[in-house]
């Protein structure tokens, strides 16, 4: 019988990351700052899915009962931990520091993670430097059933872990602050998800590569980087992560958990890659695989059509602390969502299409059914395009014989033909970038 897996499908989206005003980045107000006494350790258990997770991006965490288990009680483990990084290669100052001695400024490398010790740094007065979260996002006071003062992450089936009010929702002209209601990421009081948490985080804490105001010698021996020069209270990237965990106890999905990521850029400066590799800024995840205590026999592997890193026990079989054995599952770690590089030469998917964007334009529009099978015949890897996208003459733009080529899987029609005479009639349907269900590119798990 082949083993059911469960999935961790983080969903990244770039909210104004390279912009570089910064006012129009964020609509929580400046005071606002990540603090170390925010931190808080919360259960996500909305599905088959259970695991411990705190509010600075981590996930379950190493000897943390529930520490990332499927399914839900099961007791053991299969995950011994989960992190966010956002690294950048940025330029660093050297010249103008007498520290330096004179040498030449170079490239360094903020790395964003807090992720228990092994992905901790610390400053020299024992300061995190990483991920912290915001004040303002959960209940810091909230008691627990056993009368104990016990603060958790914001979670949508537990109103008492949520603020007074919410501090990205005080610009709201008719319910500044939402006071009272859930967050939602489907709208004030909005409870699509059976589980959803909710929190800010930001790296402002980590002053890696700034200068050390005490001392007045940099803090870090290859350079000086300040994400906003005007603001030295903003380390890192001068970036905020807005993050959301969804589980849903539908059988579709509940062996999955998604995680939305959404990066601001709060700096003026600009973080644009650039492609001969001497600058950027780049996104990653950390998964640590436990899959039960004897770790011998762990195998972890990449399947880039499916775009899932995924990991297995050899023999299916888990041992608990207490010596007793289970059966263990698949783990997998999939992008739903995520940044790419546009125009690589590359097909990063495997999905047949070379050099795909999101925001590509419409591109050359080429009429007629053999005219369509040429372009794609020979600008596309046809092998992987038919088993990702099936056979060309069942893609609706082929069989309207009308093709854009900036919709790069021919998926789109301009309007639905009823009567199949080729031509808009009254009352058939007219096709936009919002599709029959409502959404559009910008809108959460829109389809495509």
């Amino acid at each position: 019988m082949p083993k059911r897996a469960f999935r961790f499908i983080p969903a990244l989206v770039l909210a104004t990351l390279f912009a570089g005003s910064a006012t129009a980045q964020t609509t929580i107000p400046s005071e606002y700052r990540g603090e170390e006494a925010s931190i808080a350790r919360g259960i996500l258990d909305g599905n088959l899915i259970e695991t411990n997770f705190r509010n600075h991006g981590e996930l379950a965490r190493w000897n943390d009962l529930p520490w990332g288990v499927w399914p839900r009680g099961i007791g053991g483990r299969h995950i011994d931990g989960i992190g966010i990084i956002v690294a950048g290669r940025v330029p660093g100052e050297r010249a103008k520091w007498p520290a330096f001695g004179g040498r030449a400024d170079t490239l360094v490398n903020p790395v964003i993670l807090t992720y228990r010790d092994a992905g901790k740094k610390l400053g020299p007065d024992g300061a995190l430097w990483g991920w912290i979260p915001l004040p303002g996002f959960h209940n810091p006071t909230r008691i627990n059933t056993l009368g104990q003062v016990e603060p958790t992450p914001a979670l949508s089936d537990d109103p008492t872990s949520w603020p007074q009010f919410w501090p990205d929702r005080l610009d709201n002209p008719d319910d500044p602050g939402w006071a009272g209601q859930w967050n939602g990421a489907f709208g004030r009081g909005v409870f699509n998800a059976d589980l959803e948490s909710y929190y800010v985080m930001d790296d402002f804490s980590d002053k890696e590569y700034q200068i050390d105001p005490e001392t007045g010698q940099p803090n870090s021996a290859y350079g000086v980087f300040y994400a906003d020069p005007a603001d030295s209270t903003k380390g890192g990237l001068g970036l905020e992560n807005r993050v959301r965990i969804f589980q849903w106890a539908n059988l579709l999905a509940e062996d999955t958990a998604f995680i939305l990521y959404r990066l601001a850029n709060t700096s003026p400066t600009e973080y644009r890659f650039n492609f001969a590799g001497d600058q950027g800024i780049f996104f990653a995840q950390v998964m640590d695989y436990g899959l039960g205590n004897e770790e011998g026999d762990e195998n972890a592997a990449f399947d880039p059509q499916q775009d899932v890193t995924f990991a297995f026990d050899q023999d299916g079989i888990g041992q608990r602390q207490d010596g007793t054995l289970y059966d263990l599952g698949y783990t997998g770690f999939a992008f739903l969502e995520s940044p790419s590089r546009g125009a690589d030469g590359l097909d990063n998917d495997e999905d047949g299409i070379v050099d795909e964007q999101r925001f590509s334009g419409e591109g050359q529009l080429i009429l007629g059914q053999s005219a369509i099978a040429d372009y794609v015949n020979a600008n596309y890897d046809m092998t992987n395009f038919v088993r990702f996208n099936g056979p060309l003459e069942e893609r609706p733009a082929y069989e309207a014989g009308a093709w854009w080529t900036g919709d790069e899987n021919l998926d789109w029609v301009g309007y639905t033909d009823d009567n199949g005479n080729g031509s808009w009639d009254p009352g058939e349907l007219l096709n936009n970038d919002v599709g029959r269900d409502g959404k559009g590119p910008f809108d959460l798990f829109y389809p495509g």
